[in-house]
């Protein structure tokens, strides 16, 4: 009996062994080879990838020469600039040298590898154009965000595709429409009153004009704001929840990165050690979070609840559905708009006679009387500096999508199934060609015909995402940035510290490495 289980035991062995190996082989050597091919014979080339990493290798060679000219190019220059103006908008080259410097070698339009994961990165604004047109549900959301960065993104609004994210959409989109919005401006003026208060307080104290690095102030009052609008208050255990999620933004690096090792994501390092205990330390924090705000008023948390009882929820469980919403929340509705407005800051304060504008403009609607919606409304030439802000720091960093299906875009590209695509804002929104020859320096002006009136195709302007992804909290942002510049604006003049270091960081968000510093005094 032993005998004949071991003669058909061993031929099932040898076919399972025999069925991984050409697993394997077609899924790290011969799909990407495929779907690289059908990309070339669309006239769409690129680096050539090694077997199992792709262009990680590529990527950090030109990483490396670029520290090295950078540094070569400090010790050459005996030159030293003490004028704002002197500060460069182009970071591009800065943050990702191997994206410009295949752009230069390939087109706006090429393909590349990051391990077995194949990618079409496209800088063409008539493509991006047909991309933003592109209402298929096979153009979804790459896999490897919720695979290789699960800890942080999670199954939510960002990562999902088709049903489960129609759901998601369906169920916090309204939450975020305009009548709604209108109704939190009570929330934000609040935040920004205790945001001027105590600027007010450090002027006075350090005797008429204070050196104040803006982070933490601007941070506390877009989380305020989104603390009261997602649970209904903003209490200690929400200040640790959001500590948390930003220790794991630190440790998670960004989202649109992916290691290239086989199974890199269920190695046990450091890193993934530290990502794995803060993702259920923040998942504990959520639910108990969320069993305190049933009884109290209506928050989005709530309408989570509400959500995931009914519903295409895809793989994620009841709960799952709740935590990564919410964990995806706190980065998209705290974190950018923050980060927007720290970079805003800054730009103002390079450029004084937009500031001088600008105040000159809330004065003359204001006057003496309190902030609503409709004086917001007429503030024009703030609503251009903002979105001269978002042009140039939006805060995003990669607009993302995979193929589930062939997905046509537009007349000329067929994209494979499997194949990612990546966009990104920061040098689409650069780009002479499409901005002209000023792209790189902040003109609000413009803006004073609109989008379509500020560069060539206006489906390029993505600060808020792309095509029917675009972000549902926009309207809730535009409002936290107008309240809080008219605010400022109203009672301070700043400049740029001259301790300010201007050191773009790209990690999961377009941040200033080490923060920025004005000098602030009373108008």
């Amino acid at each position: 009996m032993e005998h004949a289980l071991l003669f058909f035991a061993f031929p099932v062995f040898v076919l399972s062994m025999f069925c991984m190996i050409v697993y394997v082989v077609y899924d790290f050597c011969l799909k990407p080879k495929i779907l690289r091919a059908r990309l070339v014979n669309q006239g769409i080339d690129g680096p050539t990838p090694t077997l199992i990493l792709g262009n990680i290798p590529d990527i950090q060679k030109i990483e490396r020469l670029s520290v090295k000219r950078e540094c070569k190019e400090l010790e050459s220059d005996a030159i030293t600039y003490d004028s704002n103006d002197s500060l460069s908008l182009d970071c591009c080259s800065i943050l990702l040298p191997h994206i410009i410097q295949w752009t230069k070698q390939f087109g706006k339009n090429f393909s590349f590898a990051l391990g077995k994961t194949q990618f079409l990165y496209i800088g063409d604004g008539e493509l991006v154009r047909e991309m933003s047109l592109c209402k298929s549900f096979e153009l979804g959301k790459p896999s490897y965000l919720h695979k290789e960065r699960g800890p942080l993104l999670g199954k939510g609004i960002l990562t999902t595709s088709k049903e489960a994210w129609v759901h998601q959409r369906k169920t916090i989109a309204p939450i975020f429409y305009v009548d709604k919005v209108k109704n939190m401006l009570s929330i934000v003026l609040e935040s920004g009153n205790a945001l001027t208060k105590s600027w007010e307080k450090l002027v006075e104290a350090e005797g008429g004009i204070a050196d104040i690095r803006v982070d933490d102030y601007v941070k506390t009052f877009t989380s305020s704001i989104f603390s009261n609008v997602m649970f209904g208050r903003y209490e200690a255990a929400e200040k640790v929840l959001f500590s948390k999620c930003r220790d794991l933004m630190e440790v998670s690096g960004s989202p649109t990165v992916v290691d290239g090792r086989p199974f890199s994501r269920f190695y046990p390092t450091k890193i993934h050690r530290q990502q794995w205990t803060l993702e259920k330390e923040i998942y504990r924090i959520i639910q108990d979070i969320e069993m305190k705000c049933r009884s109290e008023g209506e928050s989005i948390i709530q309408t989570l609840v509400d959500g995931a009882k009914h519903g295409q929820l895809g793989s994620s469980t009841p709960q799952q559905f709740i935590v990564d919403n919410c964990k995806e929340l706190c980065i998209v509705a705290m974190e950018v708009p923050g980060i927007t407005a720290i970079w805003g800051l800054m730009l103002l304060a390079l450029h004084p006679d937009w500031q001088a504008r600008a105040r000159a403009e809330v004065l003359e609607i204001c006057g003496d009387e309190i902030l609503d919606a409709e004086k917001l409304g007429k503030m024009k030439v703030l609503k251009m500096i903002i979105q001269e802000i978002l042009r140039l720091y939006s805060g995003v960093g990669f607009t993302a999508r995979e193929a589930l299906a062939d997905v046509q875009i537009g007349k000329k590209v067929c994209v494979p199934k499997g194949v990612n695509i990546w966009i990104w804002p920061a040098a689409l929104h650069r780009d002479p060609e499409l901005w002209g020859s000023d792209a790189l320096k902040f003109n609000p002006e413009r803006f004073a015909n609109g989008i379509s009136g500020a560069c060539k195709i206006p489906q390029i302007y993505i600060p808020f995402g792309l095509g029917p992804r675009t972000c549902p909290g926009m309207n809730l942002g535009m409002m936290e940035l107008k309240v809080l510049y008219a605010m400022l604006l109203e009672k301070f003049s700043f400049s740029l510290s001259p301790n300010y270091q201007h050191v773009p960081k790209f990690d999961v968000l377009l941040e200033p490495k080490y923060g920025v510093k004005l000098l602030v005094c009373r108008v």
